[in-house]
């Protein structure tokens, strides 16, 4: 296949496609592509005037992945959809019998204009795809990563906004992929001279957060003045600043954010929490979950891999040595558990990561052990990040008094639940109906509890994990027995009946195990 430097797209029709970036656009619009879509379109066009067979064409786009012949085709045919081939006349890819595809359109190589040209226009981003960064990056700003499943259009929304607005914070659940993306972005926008990132996930005092920023920007220690310091480094050039997992420490990080935007003019704060900041001048990014497809009846495989969190269940079971062929009712098994996960991309690493030494069938009988709460993932994650369990600890240890024992009993309704229904169940705990509803939205906030969209009264839901966590808090609070006693109130489901036993895993290792009665 041909081969270009990562610094330029290619031109075809109204289109310009970078490989590198991973964006493709119509003339000034993004088109958002699955991944295995974008990466068969890279091959063919990357190809143009070649037949790549069906052989070709899955190796670049799943390398290394048993899939069915089918994919291909169900792929190619919303890539065709996306690109508007064969509408007005167009002609993109073609088929060529009992061969494969071809790019037949003619395409051209834009290289990259200066790295330097001022430009904030959405245009320009994908003259600096993730991979060659023209920023002039410091020691603290982390390598490159590897593009995440299904982070195409999030990094380029966020992209465009951190290159227009001076504070942008990327607000999600724990395992979200926050830091990943911010990463990212840093490494793409050619609009900063330099980009410095900020670990505060290591700093437990308050106090420590101005001397973390300093140590970041190479700036020696100051009993006098370590803000004046900090501003008058960071003031003279366009610079990017990453403050990265912000939640345990954001009333310090807020100050000092403040302090920032107002003393400076050429300083751009990106910030990743668990929380918004709730700040003049913030625009916050919610980073979604990744899509996972809805349980509606009969799945295919080839359906099922169309979804980003099917695509990196899949990807991860066979990085732990998972090699058996994914058909149909293994399709549906796996999107059982993603949508169970709620699409979380580090839960589904976790749990996918044990398909080689347990096998998909007893992956999902114990997905709502405490056995999946503490399955490590990869040894160079922060603490935090090493099990689902460290991930929730982590947010359960910011919440009050109050917050955490809502958060634990709301564990007891199997699904969606209203305010009135919580307030039912809580009214006899001699707590006010706004210290609850408060509550209530101080979860929200902090990414732990997720309003169900739709039209009539909210409906609110624990995530997957969230609610197997919350009903061990509850279970060790030592309040489970106290909420069963209770009569069957108004719209409150019967907390869910438990029989305990202890198992032992296959490593040595002890866990309770709740099974359902």
């Amino acid at each position: 296949m041909a081969s270009h430097a990562n610094n330029g797209c290619f031109g075809f029709g109204p289109y310009r496609l970078n490989p590198a970036a991973r964006v493709l656009l119509r003339d000034n619009d993004l088109l958002t592509l699955g991944s295995r879509a974008f990466d068969m379109l890279v091959a063919l066009v990357q190809s143009h005037g070649q037949v790549l067979s069906h052989r070709d064409l899955m190796d670049f786009a799943w390398p290394g992945l048993n899939v069915e012949a089918s994919n291909i085709r169900v792929q190619m045919t919303h890539l065709r959809r996306e690109i508007g081939c064969g509408e007005n006349g167009n002609r993109y890819i073609v088929s060529v019998a009992g061969r494969g595809y071809s790019f037949v359109a003619p395409v051209i190589w834009e290289e990259a204009s200066e790295p330097d040209r001022p430009s904030y226009a959405p245009l320009n981003y994908d003259h600096a795809p993730y991979g060659e960064s023209s920023a002039a990056t410091t020691a603290s700003l982390p390598p490159r990563l590897s593009h995440p499943v299904g982070g195409d259009e999030n990094l380029f929304k966020l992209s465009q906004m951190v290159a227009e607005r001076r504070f942008v914070s990327v607000v999600g659940a724990g395992g979200a992929g926050k830091t990943t993306l911010a990463i990212l972005v840093a490494h793409a926008l050619p609009v900063f001279q330099q980009a410095y990132f900020v670990d505060l996930g290591i700093i437990n005092d308050k106090a420590a957060v101005l001397g973390a920023i300093a140590s970041a920007l190479e700036i020696p220690p100051s009993a006098c003045d370590a803000i004046g310091d900090i501003i008058g480094q960071l003031s003279s050039r366009r610079t990017l600043v990453i403050l990265d997992n912000c939640e345990h420490v954001i009333d310090a990080v807020a100050d000092i954010v403040g302090s920032l935007l107002a003393r400076t003019a050429n300083v751009h704060l990106l910030a990743t929490s668990r929380e918004a900041f709730r700040l003049p001048g913030e625009a916050v990014y919610l980073l979604r979950p990744l899509g996972v497809p809805p349980h509606t009846g009969h799945l295919t495989a080839a359906q099922a891999l169309l979804w980003p969190a099917i695509q990196l269940f899949v990807e991860r079971a066979i990085d732990s040595g998972y090699l058996e062929p994914l058909g149909d009712e293994e399709a549906a098994t796996i999107a059982a558990i993603c949508r169970r996960l709620d699409g979380n991309p580090l839960a589904i690493e976790l749990v996918a990561s044990r398909m080689g030494p347990y096998g998909l069938d007893r992956i999902a009988e114990l997905l709502d052990n405490q056995f999946a709460l503490r399955w490590r993932g990869s040894r160079y994650a922060t603490s935090r990040h090493q099990t689902a369990e460290a991930m929730m600890d982590w947010s359960y240890a910011l919440l009050s008094d109050m917050d955490q024992r809502v958060f634990r009993r709301l564990s007891v309704f199997s699904g969606e639940f209203s305010v009135d229904a919580v307030l039912a169940m809580m009214e006899d705990d001699g707590f006010e109906q706004a210290d609850i509803i408060k509550s209530i939205g101080n979860l929200i906030d902090k990414s732990l509890l997720s309003v169900h969209p739709g039209t009539g009264p909210a409906h609110f839901k624990l995530s997957g994990i969230a609610k197997t966590y919350a009903a061990f808090k509850l279970l060790a609070s030592g309040e489970r027995a106290f909420i069963e006693r209770r009569p069957p109130l108004y719209n409150v489901q019967a907390p869910q009946q438990y029989r305990a036993s202890t198992v032992v895993s296959s490593d040595g290792g002890q866990a309770m195990q709740f099974q359902a009665f």
